[in-house]
Formats: structure tokens, sequence, C-alpha cells
């Protein structure tokens, strides 16, 4: 007989004591006792030997004997001392789980809870050489299957132990998965379906010139060996792989393949021809249409000038394009809206911005050349009802089976929205300590998942979990998968073929607490929209350059999704003070005052300067009271960095002084944030003045005419005593 060593069995919640019960039952006692140094889940979070499982060569068991399994991963020290004689031996669960019920309560299980019987058989175990303090080793140990001994169907603990020279009972590191144990196809038991979909998303974050921020994490995430390039990897192996595509991160990639320029005003309407329609019906894009030409992207003199992340970020962008066409072809594709944004929050504070998102994931895919049904598949898998009403009819609406009070359908019909209904438990991942979402407890969760199903009749869909670990070897992850015969690897359509939907009510539906603290906040849409607003009196603005809006929106949406949760707050706020900015860059002088010739009418001089490199188009409109008139100005097109004089009429209806205050507009007399006052008021004087000028002209001329009628009488009498 194989020499073991004895470990705790796994907990079964039908008529056995789990060791939540236990600690629930003893916990009293405990609380008499001296506190430890460190708690459990501390204790396992801080082990001295780091182990990981990298590659497993099988995704499950049947009932033979027969076969060898391999398993290798790594083991670190994460102690400043060497250890010695280092073992790492592998250990199998010896009871069954059979229900998704036990096999979530397993995955949240304490790191260090015992759930197996270690095999110490000779030539079962790996012998690591001395480890030095962080050194990291690699290591490979193979089973015979006789060894294992078990022969009922379900899931079992699967998993190794690394123990030092110095402890040969007590685990110094611990790695743990879930190994399924399933019949041979046969008439009973027809093979399972499962469809993947595989979600191509990323938290895109601009910066206020329009630009993509942080390019050292794209860099990591698109060259060989990072997460996006491995995914498409990956993606590229798997057999009818579903792919759920943001465009946004295809747009944000594509920018990096340019260079990472900021927002560009430059005229886009000369000299541009229309690209050609393809008569193809493929739901591949075309490499040319997603990798920028030379003619898109920057220049020689730019490439030069580019800083050394640029042009690693800049690099790496261009190799993900083109693989991406691969990873692409033959499978089916869904679109999420643009940017993928928190459709819950939306639904509720503005319906029109999702609207938005939708066309814009259009004509995006429109100009990349992708075909792509409409779809959503949020990643926590919560819908609220706002949001459900909003589903499109013939979408690809994709919802958790935890939105669902008590048995979840495989499709969800709530007053006409329908709902595929994917696993919880699959998106979740695998047992601590290893990351849960790493490549091999992803892979291991999801089959664990639809080994339970067999038989079921039921499909297993999974959205895999956004931010998991594609493996380094596609080869090893996906060769054991596709061995699996008693996997149908289908696509949705195919998954879900055969199984109506069921109508449910509104009180079926969970939307936890959680999820509406979470979600994005009004103020956030709010700012997101008068970017957008923004960018529309930009391009309204520029003479010749019809994008920008498109670009501004995309840099907006950013700023509502999933990812931006609890990323960053302030890139629209930023963003919309630089566009500001710019709209306020053309600015209107007047004079200091403003005297018309008549109150009927007049005119006055205005200056408008444009100190952007751009031509640009605006007009001029005034605000005034009810008692002055001023002609609001044609559209005015203006050259870059230039000025330009022009008179504006004005006329009164009183003969006080009234102010203007001319303002800088768009061409539909939108504001852009310059604008001047002036005070006017008409040459003429009043009437009461006039009466005193007249007064004292008649008094003028009375006195003159007083004073000659004195001199001649007196002239006349002077003469008259003469003659006496």
């Amino acid at each position: 007989m194989p020499v073991r060593q004895h470990q705790a069995r796994p907990p079964r919640p039908r008529g056995r004591v789990t060791a939540a019960l236990v600690l629930a039952l003893l916990s009293p006692l405990l609380l008499m006792l001296p506190a430890p140094a460190q708690a459990d889940d501390e204790a396992a979070e801080t082990d001295p030997l780091a182990v990981s499982i990298d590659q497993l060569d099988t995704v499950s068991l049947d009932g033979r004997t027969k076969g060898r399994i391999t398993v290798s991963g790594k083991v670190a020290n994460t102690t400043e001392d060497e250890w010695n004689g280092v073992k790492i031996y592998p250990f199998i669960g010896d009871t069954p789980m059979t229900t998704s019920k036990e096999l979530a309560e397993a995955a949240d299980l304490p790191a260090d809870a015992l759930v197996g019987e270690r095999i110490v058989s000779e030539g079962t175990y790996a012998t690591i050489p001395d480890l030095a303090p962080g050194e990291t080793y690699s290591w490979s140990l193979t089973v015979p299957r006789k060894l294992l001994h078990i022969t009922e169907p379900g899931v079992y603990w699967f998993g190794v132990h690394a123990l030092g020279a110095t402890t040969p009972t007590t685990a110094d590191g611990r790695a743990r998965t879930f190994l399924p144990l399933v019949k041979e196809p046969n008439k009973r038991a027809k093979a399972e379906k499962v469809s993947l979909v595989m979600p191509l998303r990323r938290s895109v974050v601009y910066n206020a010139d329009g630009s993509v921020n942080y390019l050292p994490g794209w860099t990591r995430d698109l060259s060989a060996g990072g997460r996006l390039f491995r995914m498409l990897e990956t993606g590229s192996e798997m057999p009818e792989l579903t792919w759920a595509i943001d465009p946004a991160l295809i747009d944000a990639v594509r920018n990096l393949a340019e260079g990472n320029p900021a927002r560009n005003l430059a005229p886009t309407d000369e000299g541009g021809e229309e690209p050609e329609e393809s008569g193809s019906q493929s739901a591949s894009p075309s490499a040319s249409a997603l990798v920028p030409s030379p003619s898109t992207g920057p220049d020689t003199d730019a490439e030069e000038a580019l800083d050394e992340e640029a042009q690693a970020a800049q690099k790496a962008a261009t190799v993900w394009l083109g693989r991406l066409e691969d990873a692409l072809a033959g499978h089916d594709l869904l679109a999420l809206p643009y940017a993928d944004p928190d459709l819950s929050a939306l639904a509720t504070t503005d319906p029109d911005l999702l609207a938005t998102a939708r066309e814009h994931t259009a004509e995006a895919l429109a100009r990349l050349g992708i075909k792509a049904t409409s779809a959503v598949a949020p990643p926590t898998g919560y819908l609220d009802r706002a949001a459900v009403n909003l589903l499109e009819p013939g979408a690809v609406n994709l919802v958790s089976d935890r939105m669902f009070r008590g048995t979840a359908p495989v499709i969800a019909d709530l007053d006409g929205h329908q709902m595929i209904v994917t696993s919880s438990g699959a998106a979740r991942g695998g047992p601590g300590p290893n990351d849960p979402i790493d490549a091999i407890s992803v892979r291991q969760r999801l089959v664990a998942e639809a080994a339970l199903l067999r038989g079921s009749g039921k499909p297993l869909v999974a959205v895999l979990p956004d931010g998991w670990h594609p493996p380094q070897t596609p080869a090893s992850f996906v060769g054991p998968w596709k061995k699996a015969a008693w996997i149908s690897s289908s696509t949705l359509t195919e998954a879900i073929a055969g199984h109506k939907a069921t109508s449910i009510t509104t009180n079926k539906l969970r939307y936890p607490r959680r999820e509406m603290k979470a979600e994005i906040s009004a103020d956030r849409i709010g700012t997101a929209n008068e970017l957008i607003d923004a960018g529309t009196m930009l391009q309204r603005v520029l003479t010749h350059n019809d994008e920008i809006s498109s670009d501004i929106v995309s840099e907006a949406l950013t700023t509502t999704s999933y990812s931006a949760r609890k990323g960053d707050t302030d890139s629209a706020a930023n963003a919309l003070s630089e566009v500001s900015a710019q709209l306020s860059s053309i600015t209107v002088a007047v004079p200091p005052k403003v005297i018309l010739s008549s109150m009927k009418g007049g005119e006055f001089q205005v200056t408008l300067s444009n100190e952007l490199d751009e031509p640009v188009t605006v007009r001029l409109d005034a605000i005034t009271d009810e008692s002055l008139r001023v002609a609001t100005s044609e559209p005015v097109q203006l050259d870059a960095n230039s000025k330009a004089s022009f008179n504006l009429a004005a006329s009164m209806d009183d003969t006080g002084t009234h102010t203007a205050l001319i303002v800088v507009t768009d061409t539909k007399g939108n504001p852009l944030g310059a604008h001047a006052s002036v005070p006017i008021r008409p040459s003429q004087v009043s009437g009461v003045i006039w009466w005193f000028v007249g007064t004292g002209c008649a008094l003028l001329f009375a006195a003159i005419a007083v004073r000659l009628t004195r001199r001649i009488m007196k002239a006349k009498k002077a003469r008259t005593s003469g003659a006496a």
C-alpha cells in the first residue's frame, strides 16, 4: 500500500460537521484563551514557502486507475533564512463534492484547512535544492493514477504541500485546486456543453490632453508575456470561444500604436478619400483596419521625438494589434457598449448616455471592420430593474446566476427582456492560498462546475473573470481541455439551443446594496455629459475638423465604465477644463465705451482673436436689456493665431447708458466662454437741456434788445439836449 499522511476531509454540508460549524461551537471557549500571535488567514498569507501550480496535464479523471498525472509549478522562499531539504508532496481529497454549493463553500475554506491526504510514496514527490532568501525554484512531479484511490464521480481536492526538513509533518507552503472525476461519455451521459466568453476589456484612462494615461502598465500588458498578449494567444487556441469586445480598448491601443498623441485639432476633412467597403461577411477584422497605417501614424520626425515610454508602448501596441486579427478569427464576437459603461448607473441617471455608448460602439466597429453582435456582460453579473428595461431586443445579455433568487434558469425573460444566465462559481475561480483567478485555478473551477452539471441537461455558460491571468503557455492550458471527451465546447447559440426562456417576475431579481453603493455617481455622469457637450462645440468651432467630437465622446465614456467605479475620478473634469480653455482662447475685444450718433442706430467696432493653431468659425452674440439692441454677427472665420475687426450695429429706445455683454459663440449660438462688456449711450442730449439752452438764448436776446433800446433812447435824448 502507498504511504499516505492523513489530512482532514473536505466539508460535506449534508449530515456532516463542517469546519465552520466546529469553529462556531468552539468560539465561546476560544474567546477565553489567549489570542494567537496571528490569525489563521494571516498565517496562510505569510507561509514561509509560497507554492504555485502552473501546469496540470489533465482537467479531470475518469474511473480508470491507469496512467499518470503530472503537475508542476514554483516554490519561493519568502523568509530571510535559507531553507534546506524542502520536498513537494501531492495530496488528494477522499470525499467528492457533488454540488456547486459545496464547491463554493470549499473555495472559501482557510488556506491551512486540512482537506486531503498527502501522498508520500517514493517517487511521487519533488526534492528542492537549498533555497536562499527570496529564491524561487521550479518543480515538477508525477503521480501514478493508481495512488489516487478515488472512484465516485464528483469533484475532489487536489494540490501539493511544501515541507522543510525541520517540519516533516507540517506544511510550510500549499497550493490547491479542484479535480473532477467523471465517467466516460456514454449513451446515458452526453458530453456537457460548455460555452466560454472571454471579455476583451481593460481600464482605459485618458490624460487631460487626450493621450492615454500610464504607459508602463499598457506596455507590460500588451508585450509578449503580458496579460492582454496572453489573452490573444489563449483565445486563438481555445475551441468555440466567444469574445466580448470593448472597442474602447482597441481604440486606446491604436492610439498607443500611433505614438500616443494628444487630442488632435488639425484638419480632418481635407484631401481624404472614403475607404472602400469590403464585400466580405467575415466577422474577423482586416489587419489594415486594426493597425494604423504609416500615413495615419506619426511621421519620422515625430517618432524620433517620442520618449522611451511612448516608444515602448508604440512597439507593443503595434505587435498586439497585428495578432488581434488571428485571435478573433473563427470565433463568435460580441460587442459591449463603448467603454463598458456602468449599465445600472446610466439606466437610472442618464439612459441617453447608454444609447450614445451603443452608437459609439457601432461606429467604432464599422471603422475597424469588425462585425459583432450587440451584447452586455456586466463584470459583477448584476443589473438592476432599470437596466433590464433598457436591454436591446436581439442582443446577447449575459448576467450572473447570483442575480436570481432560488434556482436560476438557463434563459430568463422579464417582460420580454431575455438574459442568458452565466455561472458565478466559474467566474470566482479556485480556492486559496493561490490567486483564485490564475490560469489553473480558473480552468479547474470551470471544469469542476461543468462536471457537476453533467447529466442535468443544463449547459455551463461562463464569462471569464476580469483580471484573470491567462497561461504562460497556452498549449499546456488548452491541450488538456481539448482532450476531455466529456466536454463539448460550444458557442452560446449551441449551448442554449433547445432551452426556452423562463418567464420571471421582478421579485425574482436580486440587486445587492453593495452594487448600488458601487455605482458611478450622478455627478461623474454629469461631468461626462458636460465634456461631451464641450467636444461638440469644439468640433463646431474648428473649421476643418470633423472628428474631435467623436474622440472626446470616447474619452468621456471611459469615465463611466465599471472599471472606473474605484478608479480615477478627475479625468473627465481635467479634460473638460482643457477643452473649455481651448474654447475660451477665442476672445473678443470691445471699446471702453460707445457713443451712438443717434438713438435710431449706429455702429461700433469689435476685434475677434483666435489663439488656437487651427482656423475656427464663430459668431458674436450680445446680451442686453430691452432698451438696447445689438445685432448678432454672421459666422466669422478666423485663421490660426489671427485677429479680425468688424462693426456691430446697435440702436436704443431711450437716452440712458446701457451695457451690452458681447459673447463669443459657436455657429449655433452656444457661448464658448470668452466675453466682454461695453457701455453704450446716444450722442443726443435731453429735451430739458435744450429748454435751458433755449431759455438762456431768449434771455440773452431780450437783454441785448433792452440794452440796444436803452442806447438808442439815450442817444436820442443827447441829441435833443444839444439842439436846445
